[in-house]
């Protein structure tokens, strides 16, 4: 399927073809509405986890519908199988493809630099609207240097199941609307090739011009107050 410069192949057979064919194309402009590029994608729609994880070539976890490679391409649960196979709805299909979507953007952008977790997965929650939905269940007291504990991704599996997706989110969601997109895009684009939170930190002070402790702090208050 073609839509202007973009190239998206799907691989998906059944009677609602067309119908999940409309959806990715608006899922795609929606997201790169933020970025203004062009990415060719290749998309494949799974009926069932079983095929799910034969494509993966591993046992993916209940909550996992969804995964984005480096080599451009997007394996998905179908709506259907989303709200039989998962905790998700399948309501949640279009959010988490254009989430997945986002995660490619991102990584064009950085020129497959190594973000940090948090970064990554905040900024992709915050281009596919999910932080709309997400911050409204916010409603845990989040501790301070989250930045750090968060960065990696053996401390972000630590606190996958606690506050991770959530912290992201919003802290993403509060530096957008605090300094503005362009920084974080800036802020993407100036990472090193590999990550290290003191680099990392350095970095982020040159572009937002204040220490990011410190405006995890303001985060903090303003979350918990």
């Amino acid at each position: 399927m073609y839509n202007k410069n973009m190239v998206i192949k799907l691989f998906y057979k059944g009677q609602d073809f067309n119908k999940l064919k409309k959806d990715i194309i608006d899922a795609y402009n929606d997201v790169d509405r933020y970025f203004n590029d062009d990415l060719k994608i290749i998309i494949r729609i799974h009926k069932t986890r079983k095929d799910f994880n034969k494509q993966l070539k591993r046992d993916t976890m209940k909550w996992e519908v969804g995964n984005a490679s480096h080599s451009n391409e997007i394996d998905i649960l179908h709506p259907k199988a989303i709200e039989k196979e998962s905790n998700h709805s399948k309501d949640e299909f279009l959010p988490i493809l254009k989430h997945e979507l986002a995660h490619l953007f991102i990584d064009k952008l950085s020129k497959s630099k190594t973000l940090p977790k948090w970064l990554d997965e905040g900024f992709a929650a915050y281009v596919s609207g999910q932080y709309k939905i997400i911050i409204k269940r916010q409603n845990n007291y989040i501790e301070e240097n989250f930045c750090k504990k968060l960065g990696t991704p053996v401390g972000w599996d630590k606190n996958s199941n606690y506050f991770a997706y959530q912290t992201a989110c919003f802290f993403v969601y509060f530096l957008v609307k605090r300094y503005s997109i362009s920084k974080i895009k800036k802020l993407i684009l100036s990472l090193n090739k590999n990550y290290y939170y003191p680099d990392f930190k350095k970095i982020f002070l040159k572009i937002f011009r204040e220490d990011i402790e410190k405006i995890e702090k303001k985060f903090i208050k303003e979350i918990n107050k």
